[in-house]
């Protein structure tokens, strides 16, 4: 990551004050300086509304709000004109239920705890690289993860 990202804002969304000093040090290693904080998803809905960021990365476990919460409340916010805001869900509760949860909240990707400035780079560069296509039924407002998660999702739209 070079300068080209000195205006890019990155919200870190976590309850651990050490783990965001990690991942804000990650990321300004990286390149990016613009790093806001936020410690629970309603802090973090708060502070998108000033500073509008351009990628979240977010703890799942945390009081008041957590980042399932949050991520639900960021995409299904028709009005949040922020709701496609790439988010990385970044967790030491990797288990499969949890993954699959975030995913299917509408995260863009899921990084297993603990992190490395490496893994990071690779999660943005792929948000970067990625055409990002939205898809939106009931309940669900996210990326699309694939041509046949698509089409299964508006047929039971159709179907509903």
């Amino acid at each position: 990551m070079t300068s080209q990202f000195a205006n890019t804002r990155i919200l870190i969304v976590d309850h651990n004050e050490g783990m965001r000093s990690i991942v804000g040090t990650v990321l300004r290693g990286l390149g990016f300086p613009r790093v806001e904080i936020a410690e629970n998803g309603e802090q973090a809905l708060l502070s998108m509304r000033k500073h509008a960021p351009d990628l979240i990365i977010t703890e799942l476990k945390m009081p008041v709000m957590d980042g399932l919460t949050f991520l639900k409340h960021l995409r299904l916010d028709e009005k949040n004109p922020n709701n496609m805001v790439p988010v990385i869900v970044a967790s030491g509760h990797t288990e499969d239920k949890y993954v699959r949860a975030c995913l299917s909240a509408g995260a863009d990707h899921f990084l297993a705890r603990p992190i490395s400035g490496h893994n990071v780079a690779d999660r943005i560069n792929r948000i970067i690289r990625d055409d990002r296509k939205f898809i939106r039924t009931e309940d669900y407002f996210g990326p699309a993860r694939n041509l046949k998660a698509v089409e299964m999702m508006q047929a039971s739209k159709k179907a509903a």
